[in-house]
């Protein structure tokens, strides 16, 4: 498959249409999602009891625990790029037309090829994102390196942080630099991770899809950020709003509210937001380097939730 270049406003469309993901098969789409998110919750959990008992075992020595942390850092990395394959094939299956169901989200378990790709992109994709992120604050951003280096090494050694009493110098240009590099790395995950789901490549063909794709689309990818925080600034005033309310109500009648009611919106808005975030990049790769013309956006622009 080659990359092709598409609008400014296909950055609006990619949100609008991850909003609308769950219309033709809720079942399929909103059951895989918390199958990931259990299966992934259930891993992390289990991986981090491991790394309290090593953590134990090694007599809090830093270098060793670190090196147990970043193990089991490593794990959940595995899992959560095989359950990437899985998921993305049931969106493609959903928005195709095909029969799909929940449990497909374990679809990259049978097929350890692609697992292993997924995996291989992943692990590649960080290791770049760490040396661009470090090679350009070292070089833009020194103080803000510097700072963020002396009070890594203090956490590591069990001193408290001094408190901040002002921004480190080049704090804006690191978040800068950080922003942009983090959108970039999301536009060459989506593109990378559908080839290898969906269009059947290579960790290198998928990386080198990913970074050609992005490049096109800097321009669609800059306008889905600002849509993005814009959307951000709203929910977080929405969800404010709402443990107010909650928290008022738990007030009057009682704390047991909380878990009531709390625990299970928290829980759905996660969902929700895995949804969201998974599709966004399905319609990225299916945009910049699916098969055949994007569909076309719905003529009243409405979004079912």
């Amino acid at each position: 498959m080659t990359t092709r270049a598409v609008g400014p406003g296909a950055g609006i469309e990619w949100l609008k249409q991850a909003f609308n993901l769950g219309r033709s098969n809720p079942q399929a789409i909103f059951g895989g999602a918390a199958l990931l998110l259990a299966t992934l919750a259930a891993g992390a959990i289990g991986l981090s009891l491991v790394l309290v008992l090593l953590s134990t075992a090694l007599d809090a020595d830093p270098t060793a625990s670190l090196a147990v942390s970043l193990v089991v850092g490593l794990g959940i990395a595995m899992l959560m790029a095989a359950m990437m394959v899985g998921y993305l094939r049931l969106l493609h299956a959903v928005e195709q037309g095909r029969p799909a169901g929940a449990g497909d989200v374990f679809a990259g378990f049978t097929d350890l090829p692609a697992s292993g790709r997924a995996i291989g992109f992943m692990l590649l994709l960080t290791v770049a994102q760490y040396v661009l992120v470090i090679g350009l604050v070292s070089m833009f951003a020194h103080e803000f390196g510097a700072w963020y280096i002396d009070s890594l090494k203090a956490s590591m050694a069990g001193q408290a942080a001094e408190p901040m009493t002002a921004l480190p110098q080049g704090f804006g240009t690191a978040f800068v630099l950080m922003a942009a590099i983090g959108l970039f790395a999301y536009a060459v995950q989506a593109v990378g991770l559908g080839q290898i789901a969906n269009g059947g490549a290579g960790i290198r063909g998928a990386l080198a899809d990913g970074v050609a794709g992005a490049a096109k689309n800097l321009l669609p990818l800059l306008v889905f950020l600002l849509v993005l925080l814009v959307a951000g600034l709203v929910l977080m005033l929405v969800v404010g709003l709402l443990a107010a309310i909650v928290g008022v109500i738990a007030n009057l009648v009682g704390a047991w509210l909380l878990l009531v009611v709390g625990i299970p919106l928290y829980l759905g808005f996660l969902l929700a937001m895995f949804v969201v975030m998974f599709g966004v990049m399905y319609f990225v790769w299916r945009d910049i380097c699916g098969e055949g013309e994007a569909p076309a956006a719905p003529a009243d622009d409405r979004i079912e939730l």
